[in-house]
């Protein structure tokens, strides 16, 4: 799967509540994942930016942005952050400038691919469990 791919017939829209669940659903994720690799259960999103961006980009669209520590989406002029206020966001001087230059590094690139599997599965899962609350 390629994440440039559309997954879904239509994007999930990305109002405030819709965005809210969406980040309750990558705690969720993100404390099941740290579980699985025998760590403690997270207090926040820190360090998910990468899985979160990219389940934000195939749940509600847009487009990926970010730089060397951290991403994010952008859509229609205005950023979906699904990691925003976790500890390490609220420390960093601009989380939310672009680096085109390092945005197409190789590394990136592979680094981005290695989680599109879990990332794919979960964005299926709330996309399933969002278009079952609104039927």
């Amino acid at each position: 799967m390629k994440l440039s791919e559309i997954l879904f017939e239509e994007f999930v829209p990305s109002t405030e509540e819709n965005v809210e669940k969406a980040k309750a659903f990558i705690k969720q994720r993100w404390n099941e994942r740290a579980k699985e690799y025998g760590r403690e259960e997270p207090t926040d999103l820190s360090g998910a930016c990468k899985f979160a961006s990219m389940f934000g980009k195939l749940v509600f669209g847009g487009e990926l942005r970010g730089n060397k520590l951290h991403q994010f989406v952008e859509l229609d002029n205005r950023l979906i952050d699904l990691t925003a206020g976790s500890s390490d966001v609220v420390l960093m001087k601009e989380p939310y400038k672009h680096d085109k230059r390092f945005w197409n590094n190789p590394e990136h690139k592979r680094s981005m691919q290695s989680c599109e599997p879990r990332v794919k599965q979960w964005a299926e899962e709330f996309v399933r469990l969002y278009r079952n609350e609104v039927v």
